[in-house]
């Protein structure tokens, strides 16, 4: 999986901005967002602020690629090589049941989502380009899963990939919005995977 690169957010402010950051733009939205509310909230001055970051797309930038770097820090999706032979279907379980236990209990993975899917910025930032990382790895490890013969072959890897991309992407939204969510079954996403991807017969 590619690795991402950009700015990180650093010194002894760094968690206060993070949480001032992610309660604002989770309330607000990026265009409503005041950078003075979030200066204020995470008690620093402004100086300091406008020292790290010159902007709102600057922040959230910041933001969102520091709390990615802390996940990063706890776990690790498996090479898609890893997902070969009979491993494919036990290898996806246990990805999915990593993100679950690390979702339940994770401070970085669960501010990471209370901002992930505001509406985009206008351009390219670390929430796109993580998005086009994990599209990539997915339709990767996809393509190990057909040659294994544990994922359909009878449709396009690259239609696959969407449609699983699409599936998870939009139970983590789902999850992330709906109280009812607590009471799914943690074997969703995997009942939801096989049933649209696994081989026939």
């Amino acid at each position: 999986m590619t690795e991402l690169t950009g700015p990180q957010l650093t010194g002894p402010h760094r968690d206060a901005l993070i949480e001032a950051t992610v309660a604002e733009f989770a309330s607000a939205g990026f265009e409503g967002a005041s950078l003075n509310r979030i200066i204020r909230a995470a008690g620093i001055s402004k100086s300091s602020f406008y020292h790290a970051v010159g902007s709102k797309a600057e922040l959230l930038d910041a933001v969102v690629q520091t709390l990615i770097a802390d996940v990063r820090a706890r776990w690790r999706p498996p090479a898609p090589g890893a997902f070969a032979g009979d491993e494919f279907w036990p290898q996806a379980d246990r990805v999915l049941d990593d993100l679950g236990a690390l979702a339940a209990s994770d401070r970085a993975l669960a501010l990471l989502g209370s901002i992930f899917y505001l509406p985009a910025t206008g351009g390219a930032d670390a929430r796109t380009r993580l998005l086009e990382t994990v599209r990539t790895w997915v339709g990767e490890v996809l393509q190990v899963g057909i040659r294994s013969g544990a994922v359909r072959d009878d449709l396009p890897a690259e239609a696959l990939a969407a449609a699983a991309f699409g599936m998870l992407r939009g139970l983590d939204e789902w999850a992330l919005s709906e109280p009812a969510a607590a009471r799914t079954p943690a074997s969703a996403p995997g009942i939801l995977l096989r049933a649209m991807l696994a081989a026939q017969g």
